[in-house]
């Protein structure tokens, strides 16, 4: 009688070498935190108009990567859609916005960048027709970038610094806007 290879676990076993030795797609496994630095390489798309490309400092392609973005902090709000809360926020941030862009510390240190997870192209057109944000809203149609960065739910922001590290990390509605605007002026000293 002869005695049979176990093959499916070192088949098995096989494969997990082969996985764990792949140069690694830098997925979060839960959402960046406050600390911690977001995969790099993460890609947004348009359409982005030429006022939003020039805000960002980012050129005329049809995606970017975020580390593209000028400036050397990037606020980014992961939105949905349809999400609620981001609608109840997205005046708030509006005026976040105009008030960081005025300032003349921060207007061209800090971008504010919104990205919409699984947004598709006739949702980001009704996002840009309708103003309900002021500041630059990026698509993420196939849900890429939100997979990279651990599948936030919505709105999620972040403070980033130019190399990716998360200076500041909040899940759902920033109730006290001016208190945020106190730790971003902070937080980018």
């Amino acid at each position: 009688m002869t005695r049979s290879f176990p093959r499916f676990p070192v088949l098995v076993l096989l494969c997990l070498l082969v996985v764990s030795a792949l140069p690694g797609q830098g997925l979060c496994a839960e959402p960046p935190k406050a600390g911690g630095t977001v995969p790099p390489g993460l890609t947004l798309r348009g359409p982005l108009s030429p006022e939003d490309r020039s805000y960002l400092g980012i050129g005329a392609g049809e995606s970017f990567k975020l580390s593209e973005v000028k400036g050397g902090f990037v606020l980014l709000e992961v939105v949905g859609v349809y999400c609620p809360q981001c609608h109840v926020q997205a005046p708030l941030f509006d005026k976040l916005f105009t008030r960081l862009s005025q300032d003349p510390d921060l207007g061209g240190k800090v971008k504010m960048l919104g990205m919409a997870a699984g947004a598709t192209k006739e949702e980001m057109e009704y996002l840009r027709e309708s103003g309900v944000y002021k500041f630059p809203v990026a698509s993420d149609p196939d849900y890429a970038a939100h997979k990279l960065l651990g599948e936030p739910k919505t709105p999620f922001t972040m403070l980033l610094d130019a190399k990716g590290k998360v200076l500041y990390a909040h899940l759902g509605i920033v109730e006290d806007v001016n208190a945020l605007y106190e730790q971003i002026v902070a937080l980018t000293r």
